[in-house]
C-alpha cells in the first residue's frame, strides 16, 4: 500500500501551479463569452443555409468544454484547499514525536485500516485531540482510539452523518471528561458498539449505564479504556464485513 509520500510529492506539485491555474481561469472565461457571442453570430449568418443547428450544436460543444474545464480546476482548488486545511490542523496537534510528515502518514494508513478517507481521518483526529487532548498519552494513542471509533462506527452501520454526529458528540464528551445528556443520547442511537464496549468494560447494563451518564460517572477514561479493551473484538467484527466499491 503506497504511503502519503507519493501523495504529497503529487498535492505539492499542483500547489505551485495553482496560482497559473487561477490566472488561466480568467482567459477561460474570456473565451466562455467570446465563444457565445461568436455562436450568436455563426447562428445568424447561417440561418439562410440552413446550418445553423448544426453551427449552434458545434458551437454548444465548445462552450461545455471549456465549462467541464472550469468545473475540474474548481474541484482542484477545493482539493488543494481541504489538503492545506487539513495540514494546518494536524499542525496544531503534533506531539513532536514525529515529524509532521511522518504523523500524516500514520493517519494515512490507519484510514485505509478503518477503509475510510484520509481526511475524514485526519479530520476526526484533529478534532480529537484539540478538544480532549488531555484524555489521550500521544498522538498514536489517539490516532488507534480514531481508528477504533470508525471502524465500530462501519460495524453498527452508521452512515456518514451519522458517524460525524456521534463523532461530535463523542469528542466534547471527551473534553468535557464525561459522558452524559445528549451526548450519551447521541452515541447510543449511531455508534450502539461504543455504549457496548462500555457496558462490557464496566459490567453494568445499558440501562445501569444511563444511570451513571445521569450522575456523570463515565468517564473520558473509562470511554477511551473500553474501547481499546474491545478492539480485538471489534477488529474480528470489521474483518467480517464485505469490502464494498465505495471501500476500495
Amino acid at each position: 500500500m503506497a504511503t502519503l509520500k507519493a501523495m504529497f510529492k503529487l498535492f505539492d506539485g499542483y500547489s505551485s501551479t495553482i496560482d497559473k491555474i487561477s490566472r488561466g481561469t480568467d482567459t477561460a472565461t474570456d473565451k466562455i463569452i467570446k465563444a457565445s457571442m461568436g455562436t450568436d453570430d455563426f447562428n445568424k449568418k447561417l440561418e439562410a443555409t440552413g446550418a445553423s443547428a448544426n453551427i449552434a450544436t458545434a458551437g454548444l460543444k465548445k462552450l461545455a468544454g471549456i465549462f467541464l474545464s472550469l468545473a475540474a480546476v474548481k474541484k482542484g482548488m477545493d482539493i488543494t484547499d481541504e489538503f492545506t486545511n487539513t495540514n494546518a490542523r494536524l499542525n496544531l496537534i503534533n506531539d513532536e514525536l514525529q515529524t509532521q510528515l511522518e504523523l500524516q502518514d500514520k493517519i494515512f494508513q490507519a484510514a485505509n485500516r478503518a477503509r475510510g478517507a484520509y481526511g475524514d481521518m485526519a479530520n476526526a483526529v484533529a478534532r480529537l485531540q484539540l478538544l480532549a487532548g488531555d484524555a489521550f498519552g500521544s498522538n498514536n494513542e489517539t490516532i488507534a482510539f480514531t481508528e477504533l471509533l470508525q471502524k465500530a462506527f462501519k460495524v453498527s452501520g452508521a452512515d456518514t452523518s451519522e458517524q460525524s454526529a456521534a463523532l461530535l458528540q463523542l469528542s466534547q464528551a471527551m473534553a468535557s471528561g464525561r459522558l452524559q445528556g445528549d451526548e450519551f443520547v447521541s452515541i447510543s442511537e449511531n455508534a450502539p458498539l461504543i455504549l457496548e464496549a462500555i457496558s462490557r468494560y464496566t459490567g453494568k447494563s445499558r440501562g445501569e449505564l444511563k444511570e451513571l451518564s445521569s450522575d456523570g460517572a463515565i468517564t473520558a477514561d473509562i470511554i477511551k479504556n473500553s474501547m481499546f479493551a474491545m478492539a480485538d473484538d471489534i477488529n474480528k467484527k470489521f474483518e467480517t464485513l464485505p469490502m464494498t466499491f465505495a471501500d476500495i
